[in-house]
């Protein structure tokens, strides 16, 4: 055997190395799902507009509760503006199926913008303090 032999061999055995069967795929998906099983869940409070309304509203509002704090969130043409009650420094995420698509830190008044308003299922993912707090899914 020679030296482009040698050569052809480790390169393939390399390439056959880096393919990942479909079922170690799955696994790690499921374990990186996991990492957030620590955080609490904070659930969509209901709208009070909702059926109270002729037409839909420009701005939409939705609050979503977890044991100590509540994710106060405005739904504008352009973006997300929310606020963290009570107030608390952080960091928020919007993400999506595919993972996070935005991030925006949270103000000492618990303010934050997040944009552009997503299309499709999303959740947000708080980080204040020792709190780590993500939403349910939901579509807007």
């Amino acid at each position: 055997m020679n030296d482009d032999e040698i050569l052809a061999a480790l390169a393939a055995a390399r390439h056959s190395a880096a393919d990942v069967p479909e079922r170690i795929r799955e696994i790690g998906r499921s374990a990186f799902a996991w990492r957030t099983v620590d955080a609490e869940l904070a659930a969509l409070t209901p709208d009070p507009a909702v059926g109270a309304r002729a037409e839909p509203a420009a701005v939409r509002a939705l609050t979503f509760a977890a044991r100590d704090l509540t994710i106060e969130v405005e739904v504008t043409d352009d973006a997300l503006h929310g606020q963290v009650v009570p107030p608390q420094r952080g960091e928020i995420e919007l993400r999506d199926r595919s993972g996070v698509v935005a991030v925006a830190q949270v103000d000492d008044v618990g303010w934050f913008v997040l944009g552009p308003v997503p299309r499709g299922m999303f959740r947000l993912h708080l980080r204040a303090g020792d709190a780590v707090v993500v939403t349910e899914w939901i579509t807007i």
